[in-house]
Order: structure tokens, then C-alpha cells, then sequence
């Protein structure tokens, strides 16, 4: 290792002479021990060791509570409600921390999978409605109050959440067409939600002008 007296730094180029001073270097003997960027392999490693061993624990877990499920069935399909929750903490470890998505992506994916997790278990255990009349447009509602929160905190990039405005209002859509076919049958927290979306929305698109106009040229090319 080459060190400068008079700088007091340490060069690590195969150099006789200080690119600052250009004093002659003196050669210490010295190792250089380099500190390198984390071990991001070692990380991805250990994920994938995780998902692995999820993968293997819950196959096993759900097999066997589709054993005891078929030999003590009293009218309810219980094991799958287990085996869909078993899928949707999969997601959540395999979409959401091994891919490292961005947080918006995350926090769609574990909305819309919590959504399709209770749906699915009002069906299973005799359906009531209750999971699109309150569970979905209840979901809307959180995702738009989470949106409205992150365009307060990054209020310098608050424009980057307008796909999420945009998909909220989407989905209030879902539920007026479910109420239009009778899906739904208590309507009022699914009309709270298309109203609050559309608000949104247009609020942004007013409020925002050029840099919302810019957004939506950038994510649809219009």
C-alpha cells in the first residue's frame, strides 16, 4: 500500500507519486483491505432460502389440514380458507420482499390479495354478502385515504401517484357494476367510494394542471 506523509491519504493506483501533491509516495507493506458494496447475493440467498422453506412447510401444513378437514367435515370447507391464506402470505414474501417492488406495488398487491382473500372466505363458509358490500369498497376507501396520505408526505412528487388515483376509480367502477347486477346490495359505502375516488381525481387533475397533464402523457403516451 502507497502512502502520502504530506496529504495523509492513502493511494491505491499503481502511481510512485501523490496525484494531489505529487510527493513521492512511501510503499507501507501494508495490506489495503477494501470495504465493498453489501453482499447483495448473500441477501437474495437468504430470501430465497425463506421462500423455500414456506414453500415446503406450508405444502405439508396444508395437506394435513386437508386431512383433518375430509375426515372431520361438519358442512365447511375450512382447509381452504387456511390454504388461501398459506397463498396470500406466499405472495406477500415471494411479489413483495424477494422481487423488491416498489412500495406502490406493494401496497396494491397486498390490497387487492387481502380483498380476494376475504371474498373468498365469505363464499366458503356460506355467503352473506357482506365481503363486497363492505370488505371491497371499505379497501377502496383505505387505498385512497393511503393515497391522499403519501401525496401530503411527498407533496414534491405527488403526481407519481395519479396511476394509483386512477385504478381506485377503476375499481369503484367494479362496484357500481356489481350493485347494477345486484352483487352488491348495500350501496352505500361502495357510492362513498366512487365519490370519494372521482373527487380525487378530478381535484388532482384540476389542481395539478400542467404537472398532472404531464403525468398522464407519460404513463398512456396521449
Amino acid at each position: 500500500m502507497r502512502m502520502c506523509k504530506k496529504c495523509q491519504v492513502e493511494i491505491l493506483d499503481p502511481t510512485s507519486v501523490c496525484p494531489l501533491c505529487n510527493n513521492v509516495l512511501e510503499v507501507t507493506g501494508e495490506e489495503h483491505k477494501c470495504t465493498g458494496y453489501p453482499d447483495v447475493k448473500a441477501v437474495s440467498k437468504k430470501l430465497n432460502f425463506i421462500v423455500r422453506l414456506y414453500s415446503f412447510l406450508a405444502i405439508i401444513l396444508e395437506t394435513a389440514l386437508i386431512i383433518l378437514n375430509y375426515n372431520f367435515f361438519h358442512g365447511v370447507w375450512w382447509s381452504a380458507i387456511s390454504g388461501i391464506s398459506i397463498l396470500y402470505f406466499y405472495i406477500t414474501l415471494k411479489y413483495s420482499l424477494q422481487k423488491n417492488r416498489g412500495y406502490q406495488t406493494v401496497i396494491l398487491v397486498q390490497v387487492v390479495g387481502a380483498v380476494l382473500l376475504v371474498i373468498a372466505t365469505d363464499y366458503i363458509v356460506g355467503y352473506r354478502g357482506w365481503s363486497v358490500n363492505y370488505v371491497l369498497p371499505g379497501a377502496i376507501l383505505l387505498l385512497e385515504a393511503t393515497i391522499l396520505i403519501l401525496m401530503i408526505v411527498n407533496a414534491a412528487n405527488w403526481q407519481s401517484y395519479m396511476l394509483m388515483q386512477i385504478l381506485t376509480v377503476v375499481a369503484s367502477g367494479i362496484c357500481m357494476f356489481l350493485w347494477r347486477f345486484q352483487v352488491i346490495t348495500s350501496p352505500a359505502l361502495a357510492l362513498a367510494a366512487m365519490a370519494f375516488s372521482m373527487c380525487m381525481l378530478l381535484g388532482t387533475l384540476i389542481f395539478g394542471d400542467r404537472k398532472a397533464k404531464a403525468e398522464l402523457k407519460r404513463r398512456f403516451h396521449v
